[in-house]
């Protein structure tokens, strides 16, 4: 690939992730959320794959790795949709209207959905790579 291609991605690189998790912290206060940031986020990843190869990519995010997190965030969605999660109240304080913290659960449903959405698409960008 070319120098100027991977020199551009190595400099668009984090600025990508930070968008994509900018994304999904804001969701809840403008337009965007869970799914797209962690779209962004994984377009990211698939920018490395693309300009570098699979092993630069994975020295970012093992495969293993992204099915660990993956996973995790499915199980702490589901405690945190059954409202069975003692920590909801703590990592959540009550926040005035139009605050990052305003929307309690709301932003933690999207932090745990663009973990599961980037991980999710990190992990089919690895397996199509490897075809």
């Amino acid at each position: 690939m070319d120098v100027i291609v991977r020199t551009v991605v190595k400099g668009l690189f984090p600025f990508v992730i930070l968008f994509g998790v900018y994304v999904i912290l804001h969701g809840h206060l403008t337009p965007g959320g869970s799914f797209p940031g962690g779209v962004i986020i994984a377009s990211g990843i698939a920018l490395l794959v693309i300009s570098f190869d699979l092993k630069k990519a994975e020295s970012v995010i093992k495969e293993r790795a992204a099915h660990v997190f993956e996973g995790l965030a499915g199980l702490f969605l589901v405690f945190i949709i059954l409202s069975l999660s003692p920590l909801r109240d703590i990592l959540m304080p009550g926040g005035k209207a139009f605050e990052l913290w305003s929307a309690q659960q709301v932003l933690l449903l999207n932090v745990v959905g663009g973990v599961m959405v980037s991980m999710a698409l990190v992990t089919i960008v690895y397996l199509l790579m490897r075809e």
